[in-house]
């Protein structure tokens, strides 16, 4: 009969952390019971029940182990990987019932999250491969073919399982953790045999999923090339207006970096029908090293909850702590920037946050993805009329130095956009249509300037360093 009346106590114990963790007090309350026989029965639950506390809280709980797909334990290593290229433990992970995550770090810090930690979120499969993943994972894990119908479930599953070469320096389990290593033996693509490669694989995701899960809806892929590293490689038809764009990215970015604002390095080429932009990445550190970073648009979720635009995210970041005045004024001069470009889709997935090796923001991630998305095409093959650029100061503010900057970045790229000869010809319409945006800019902005200052293009072929130096690795955590 005892055996009768455990397995009962288990299965009412059970049944209410299905819900989510409770505290001792709540569970006593809700069972009927004393805390020694609590207690007694959590110690026969032991390999499915959790004891723990939450920072700042006496008062401890209790958390059900949830079962998750494709048979994966419930609690999970994640590793991280430093700039030196080496491996380190991170945490380890336990997924809770009721959709609830508890971590607890190599240093004893625990963190408890109601749903999953942002960095978690930050790496799951997004944007173009994410689609063609979910697709891949629909057919031979039986996953929902569909991203927008995956819940945290199937994103753990993946990571744990599928997650390599991820956004970041965070490896997810074990499986993975030796797929990285196993990777590290991958010999990069030589300079001379990049374009084939690239359009070989781009002829590959026309029809099949390929790739990782590096976020954003434009066409790309990752690859290890011998000259540039570790690079997303875009991609878009020759002669379609992205392929009219990509180059503008590539000039765009290069115009920043001369403007002295840390920007993503690249190089643009062509091989068959496609126009390529390989973008360096800033999360990677040599051959092997890796650099810690979230999106805007994770911190902001996690702390916040507004994404509202970038320069308000700035501003508040600087005041909780996470950003310095100086990252904010880079914030504010690429949102400026945009402005003068016609960047439109400034969302937040498109400016990141770095991490230091002791888990810290480290200031703002070099731009990308900035380029005339005004002019992109819409879909159903609809391309938007070349019409001038209409910038507004909006929340960005009458700050001298951030539009001179700005300006100065944008001298740089509608004069390139005119006259410098690309691998991929720039049309005539779009050359027109740069010196009328240029002419649009420098109305705009005079009244923004320092008194006595002038909007004039800079000296031909002026170049300034590039600011900024990448930081030790890292993952940001709840605080």
């Amino acid at each position: 009969m005892r055996a009768t009346d455990d397995a009962d106590e288990e299965g009412k114990l059970g049944r209410l952390l299905g819900a989510g963790p409770r505290t001792a007090a709540e569970l006593m309350a809700d069972l009927k019971v004393s805390q020694p026989t609590l207690s007694r029965i959590v110690s026969r639950m032991n390999d499915s029940v959790l004891m723990f506390r939450i920072p700042r809280e006496r008062t401890p709980r209790y958390g059900l182990l949830r079962s998750l797909p494709l048979g994966i334990a419930s609690r999970q290593r994640i590793y991280r990987v430093l700039r030196n290229g080496s491996f380190a433990p991170f945490a380890e992970a336990s997924f809770l019932a009721g959709g609830a995550t508890l971590e607890r770090q190599e240093s004893g810090a625990v963190a408890f999250y109601e749903g999953l930690p942002p960095y978690m979120a930050f790496a799951s499969p997004s944007g173009f491969l994410g689609r063609h993943l979910a697709h891949e994972a629909s057919e031979d894990l039986r996953f929902p073919s569909s991203l927008r119908d995956w819940g945290d479930e199937h994103r753990v599953a993946y990571l744990f399982t599928r997650g390599l070469n991820l956004p970041g320096n965070l490896v997810f389990g074990d499986i993975c953790f030796q797929a990285e290593i196993n990777l590290r033996e991958v010999a990069p693509t030589p300079a001379a045999q990049k374009a084939e490669y690239f359009l070989q694989v781009a002829t590959e995701l026309k029809d099949a999923a390929h790739g990782s899960s590096a976020g954003g809806e434009q066409p790309k892929f990752l690859a290890l090339t011998a000259d540039m590293g570790h690079v997303i490689v875009k991609f878009a038809r020759r002669g379609s207006r992205m392929g009219q764009l990509l180059p503008l990215e590539h000039l765009a970015l290069r115009s920043l970096s001369e403007a002295n604002v840390p920007a993503a390095a690249t190089q643009l080429l062509t091989a068959g029908d496609y126009v390529f932009l390989e973008v360096q990445r800033f999360d990677r550190a040599g051959r092997t090293g890796r650099v810690g970073m979230l999106s805007a648009g994770v911190v902001d979720d996690e702390f916040f909850g507004l994404r509202d635009t970038w320069s308000q995210f700035a501003a508040r970041s600087v005041t909780a702590g996470y950003l310095t005045p100086e990252d904010a004024r880079r914030v504010d001069t690429v949102a400026a920037f945009s402005e003068l470009i016609g960047n439109t889709d400034r969302h937040f997935e498109n400016i990141s946050l770095l991490i230091d090796e002791g888990g810290e923001y480290q200031g703002i991630a070099p731009a990308y993805d900035v380029l005339p998305m005004r002019y992109a095409s819409i879909g159903g093959g609809v391309d938007p009329a070349l019409t001038p650029v209409e910038p507004r100061v909006g929340t960005i503010g009458a700050q001298p130095a951030v539009w001179a900057c700005a300006m100065e970045a944008a001298e740089r790229f509608w004069s390139a956009v005119q006259h410098e000869r690309l691998a991929v010809p720039i049309t005539t319409e779009m050359k027109e249509l740069a010196a009328r945006n240029l002419a649009v800019d420098r109305r705009f902005v005079a009244p923004l300037l320092p008194s006595g200052s002038a909007a004039a293009p800079p000296p031909a072929g002026a170049r300034r360093t590039r600011g900024g130096k990448a930081p030790e690795t890292g993952s940001a955590r709840n605080r």
